[in-house]
């Protein structure tokens, strides 16, 4: 897409299929039994499922947006100094 050879609507219905496989398991994940206080690792996929589907939309920000990085570059540019010194 940066270097032109994939359009904003061509990247946006090649990442659809990403997207939906995504959602259909985060879905199938959050909709398993836990108990309110089971501590499993199975039990934690399951809440982190149900919160990740409560942001779903926002994961896909750079895709919706235009100008969205889909990275964290920039962030960690920012922090570098920081973490060096």
């Amino acid at each position: 897409m940066r270097n032109g050879t994939l359009s904003r609507c061509e990247f946006q219905l090649k990442v659809q299929f990403i997207r939906d496989s995504i959602k259909s398991c985060l879905l199938e994940a959050a909709n398993y039994e836990v108990g309110y206080k089971e501590k499993t690792p199975f039990a934690k996929t399951v809440r982190t499922c149900r919160q990740l589907l409560k942001v779903e939309p926002a994961l896909w920000l750079f895709v919706d947006v235009e100008g969205v990085e889909p990275t964290n570059n920039a962030a960690e540019r920012a922090i570098r100094p920081a973490v060096i010194w």
